[in-house]
């Protein structure tokens, strides 16, 4: 095939009225430590601004307190100017002449001469202390002694200093209880002190702190903190108001990745990690970020909750493939396969419409009339993706195209004419598969999936080329840019604020995000978590969608990337983002349920089926895989049950959402209207408990129904089989219009009748 006929860009002017200037960071939270006005400060090192810079990959780097740089630093060396407060004796005379001897510089001496045959120098300390280590460093003409004396007077031998050790620090570690109160050398002969010090009871330890400027409240704290291998024994992160009084959270100091610590909120002005070193030589620590906010932390403050303008069947559907894992079309697949088994809980699917399945450059034309006529599309011979999309469409489902690209498949270096190539791309894929203009199988088009490893400029040129040239054939077409995120600037490859712009946001409908449920646990490594946990990825719909309501309110969000992943259907899950087949369906149900409540308008699960590996992104489907028969997972089972109960609801609102219930109301009708109380219109409550899948407690929320509004029927989704999802529970007790809910981390759901008979008492 030739290339096409270069066509000038058409862009339909459809601009928007936008109340405020267009804001590309709008969905960020600023840190605390992030503002003008702070200051950081560090006992020793290198490059302490790191650690406020946003740069997870930049760091501050301690010095190291072993074998002699403690020497010079109150708080490390005990020792430190003894001699000028008068601590120490030359042949048993006090004298403060001797101040070089252990004022921390090794580049000063003092030389003790003998008296009468014997050259003594003694410091006494101020307070008996245990200590870890003793340094000396000088010269000695003879075997020199070192002595600890401790408080009953008893003299205990340490080590003996000889010629070969003249000119070198030697540390001499204490690998006792032993409690010292003076430190004596002696020798026969002329003793020349270079230095001499002690580390105490805490040991060698490294701060790095930052000075937020004022008091804020801080609830969420951020550190990557990573020690260094074997480096500290301990890792402290510690808050202040006042610089004085400080509060202790113990941190693991070997975390490799970012940790998030939370706590009651509290005024803050300082924050500082103090590492406790392990005693050995050249040892550092690292610290390569700190970030504070408060109790909404990095994700902000909630959505507010209105009525739902799409079902929950509607709301919900599946990332699909060509042929469905089969390796066939799906008009050779039976009726319990493929799109006609996923449409049984999917109203849309979405396809990975490889690019270099049309093209094998993206200045080429993808021949879609030769693919009509059997001929293939450009990049493959044997393709007809009408023939695929149809079956799509005949099993009932809405189908959404993802063009899916990377610098990989499709090296930007390929593109000629980035934007001009896009452009006629979009434009013949909207003339062939368009609602208005094409065929209609297809409704919406993604400009690249996940699109991260271009550059900004080049993916966005892209995005407006494809979009524009969609919009030059088929309005009716929607188009979607790839998954970005809202929340962390500095991550380039994924941020929207540099990748979807304002010039030509007119042409895109929807602003579109994948959403997973992670956190980093203690020692950094990354979990799979329960959708309410509010340090969860899950929250990163909340900054896409401050962003979305500042630069484009009237273009709905869609979740196209959703889910768990779990072992089942007799296929292991080995990563340590796996939840239990139990949790990814309860889990499943809840997350379905904050994502309608938060004004998503589709959520696309990942992924109709288990892959062939057992690691991340290959156990999250709603079956097993081709090898054990595309078996119905929990997951699979429980949203087909939702979809029977309560598919053709809506939510309509929040009746209660914090940590000792969820309680959601949904009703049969979409909502004109948002209240927070249980109407006639409401048809069903649904409640649980935003705990982990394993946390077994119990709870209960009151819930006022309004006058002759009774319960008629309740059903916990428990996840328990794929057999047997759900469970008849009666969940709810009665006492006038007071209704009693039995929450627990199964949802229950109850479904309530409206009429002028007296509640039930019970």
């Amino acid at each position: 095939m030739g290339r096409l006929t270069s066509v000038s860009l058409v862009i339909a002017v459809l601009w928007l009225p936008l109340s405020t200037a267009w804001d590309p960071d709008a969905g960020l939270v600023l840190s605390y430590t992030k503002r003008v006005g702070i200051n950081v400060t560090a006992t020793s090192g290198a490059n302490v601004n790191n650690v406020v810079d946003g740069n997870e990959n930049t760091n501050w780097v301690s010095g190291s307190c072993l074998p002699s740089a403690y020497l010079g630093r109150p708080g490390l060396n005990v020792l430190l100017n003894a001699c000028g407060r008068s601590e120490c004796s030359v042949n048993g005379a006090t004298t403060a002449v001797a101040t070089h001897a252990t004022d921390g510089n090794p580049y000063t001496t003092f030389v003790v001469h003998p008296d009468l045959s014997v050259a003594k120098f003694t410091v006494t300390m101020e307070h008996p202390l245990l200590l870890q280590v003793i340094s000396v460093d000088g010269k000695y003409n003879t075997d020199t002694h070192l002595y600890g004396v401790t408080p009953d007077s008893s003299r205990r031998f340490l080590a003996t200093l000889t010629s070969v050790n003249n000119y070198k620090t030697v540390n001499i570690f204490i690998n006792e209880s032993l409690i010292i109160k003076e430190i004596e050398l002696e020798s026969s002969a002329e003793i020349m002190i270079k230095e001499l010090g002690a580390i105490g009871p805490a040991g060698c330890w490294e701060e790095v702190a930052v000075d937020l400027g004022q008091v804020q409240p801080v609830a969420t704290v951020n550190t990557r903190h990573w020690a260094g291998r074997d480096s500290a024994s301990s890792l402290v992160l510690m808050l202040s108001d006042d610089g004085n009084t400080w509060s202790d959270i113990h941190l693991d100091p070997n975390a490799l990745h970012s940790v998030t610590t939370t706590f009651p909120t509290r005024n803050v002005r300082y924050i500082k990690l103090q590492y406790k070193l392990n005693m050995k030589d050249y040892t550092k620590v690292y610290c390569y970020e700190i970030d504070a906010w408060d109790a909404d932390g990095i994700w902000g403050p909630n959505i507010s909750p209105k009525p739902q303008i799409h079902t929950f069947r509607e709301l919900l559907g599946v990332n699909g493939i060509w042929g469905w894992g089969h390796s066939k079309y799906s008009n050779a697949l039976g009726a319990e396969e493929g799109p006609f088994l996923y449409s049984r809980v999917a109203s849309h699917a979405r396809n990975y419409h490889n690019l270099d399945w049309d093209v094998t450059d993206p200045d080429f034309d993808p021949g879609y009339a030769n693919m009509t006529a059997g001929r293939g599309t450009q990049a493959k011979w044997w393709l007809n993706w009408d023939t695929e999309y149809s079956v799509w469409r005949n099993a009932s489902l809405v189908v959404d195209a993802s063009i899916q690209f990377t610098n990989q498949s499709m090296p930007d270096y390929r593109w000629n004419t980035p934007e001009q190539s896009a452009f006629n791309y979009g434009k013949e894929f909207a003339r062939h598969f368009g609602p208005t203009q094409g065929n209609g199988l297809i409704s919406a088009l993604e400009v690249g999936n996940e699109p991260w490893d271009y550059s900004p400029e080049f993916y966005s040129n892209v995005l407006k080329g494809m979009s524009a040239g969609v919009k030059s054939v088929d309005t009716g077409m929607i188009v979607s840019p790839g998954a970005f995120q809202a929340e962390n600037k500095d991550d380039h490859r994924t941020y929207i604020g540099t990748r979807v712009l304002e010039a030509f946001a007119s042409t895109v409908d929807i602003i579109n995000c994948h959403t997973y449920s992670f956190i980093n646990d203690d020692r950094s490594i990354r979990r799979a978590t329960f959708p309410e946990n509010k340090l969860s990825s899950f929250n990163n719909i909340r900054p896409l969608t401050r962003w979305r309501d500042a630069n484009v309110p009237s273009k709905p969000v869609w979740v196209t990337e959703w889910g768990w992943d779990s072992d089942g259907a007799g296929e292991a899950c080995r990563a340590s983002e796996c939840v239990s087949e139990r949790a990814q369906a309860i889990y499943a149900v809840r997350g379905l349920m904050i994502l309608a409540r938060s004004n998503i308008e589709r959520a696309t699960w990942y992924f109709y089926a288990n892959t062939d590996c057992e690691t991340l992104f290959c156990r999250s489907g709603l079956t097993a895989s081709f090898k054990n028969n595309f078996q119905k997972k929990t997951v699979f089972a429980i949203f087909e049950r939702l979809l029977e109960l309560i598919g053709n609801t809506y939510f309509q609102s929040v009746i209660q959402e914090n940590a000792t219930g969820y309680v959601y109301a949904l009703g049969q009708n979409s909502a004109t209207t948002y209240t927070s109380n249980v109407t006639k219109e409401t048809s069903h409550l649904l409640a649980w408990l935003p705990v982990d899948a394993d946390d077994a407690s119990t709870g209960h929320a009151i819930v006022t129904l309004p006058l002759g509004t009774v319960p008629s029927a309740g059903h916990r989704f428990t996840g328990s089989s794929a057999s047997d999802p759900t469970v008849t529970d009666t969940c709810y007790s009665q006492t006038g219009q007071s209704l009693n809910l039995t929450l627990t981390r199964d949802p229950c759901l109850v479904t309530l009748i409206h009429d002028n008979v007296a509640p039930i008492v019970g």
